[in-house]
């Protein structure tokens, strides 16, 4: 049920852009500590049953608030779906939220690239927790992009990739 549910989110959260743009407001200081708390504990437990929920007020959040930008990280992360649809939903979004909470962490920081990695590194945190639930999700996506994050190199390689760098 839960993963019927999470596609139509998504598709009324890219609906709700545009006109949300026009009603973007700061959020209290308690939505940005509920920010901070629902993406970490997406990234360290993104398969609890309680997810679809925090998945949602995230969602909204991001398309109502004026403290965080987001953007969908490389159009590769879209190739999730060919390869296992089970929780590429979940790792693409969470790259949003990621994104989402390293801005409420680091204000200062304007760089596209590190905001962007910062969403796939909370990506990263993401799909390594469903692996130790489900050893056989693999994305061979990620698996690249862990190997540029253990050899840090993945901001240079989002640095490259002028597809994430588009506003």
């Amino acid at each position: 049920m839960a993963r019927r549910l999470f596609p139509a989110l998504i598709v009324l959260a890219a609906l709700s852009i545009s006109s949300a743009a026009k009603m973007r407001t700061d959020s209290s200081p308690e939505e940005r500590e509920r920010v901070l708390d629902y993406t970490h504990s997406l990234e360290a437990y993104p398969l609890a049953k309680d997810n679809l929920q925090k998945r949602m007020w995230l969602t909204e959040w991001i398309v109502n608030n004026s403290e965080a930008t987001t953007a969908p990280c490389c159009d590769e992360l879209k190739s999730l779906d060919e390869v296992n649809d089970t929780y590429s939903q979940q790792l693409r979004m969470q790259a949003l939220y990621s994104q989402a909470a390293f801005q409420l962490e680091h204000p200062d920081v304007k760089s596209a690239a590190i905001i962007q990695a910062a969403g796939i590194q909370g990506t990263l945190r993401a799909y390594r927790a469903i692996q130790r639930f489900d050893p056989s999700a693999r994305y061979p996506l990620l698996d690249d992009l862990m190997s540029l994050e253990k050899h840090g190199k993945l901001q240079r390689y989002l640095e490259h990739r002028s597809r994430c760098m588009e506003d």
